[in-house]
């Protein structure tokens, strides 16, 4: 399946999302995991965390080609339009709203995977 970079504010989110995405199949990374060079599949944002939103900014330049995909309480913003966001999942969710949200914002990483595989 996929890495996840999740970037939340809220330690009892985060655990939530991460537990989430581990029982979907992917394995999930945070910010220091990054740091060390590790590259995500996908960036799982709170678009209303200042810092959160400096490192998807840090991410873009690095890694231009990974989808950003914001989970929040607010509705789509300007800085989510920015950051190249291809999706919104308004909090509080079900877990099959992630599962579908996810599989829609990796569906351009599948893409090019296999095109690389086939080049």
């Amino acid at each position: 399946m996929a890495t996840i970079l999740i970037v939340d504010p809220d330690p009892a989110t985060r655990s939530l999302l991460e537990l989430l995405c581990e029982r979907l199949g992917h394995s999930v990374i945070g910010p220091r995991e990054w740091v060390e060079g590790e590259e995500p599949d996908l960036l799982l944002l709170e678009p209303a965390s200042r810092p959160g939103v400096r490192l998807a900014r840090g991410v873009r330049r690095r890694f231009p080609h990974i989808p950003v995909l914001c989970v929040s309480i607010d509705n789509p913003s300007d800085e989510m339009r920015q950051l190249g966001a291809i999706g919104h999942l308004m909090k509080p969710f079900r877990r099959t709203q992630l599962e579908r949200a996810l599989e829609q914002a990796l569906i351009p990483t599948a893409e090019l995977a296999a095109t690389r595989r086939t080049a």
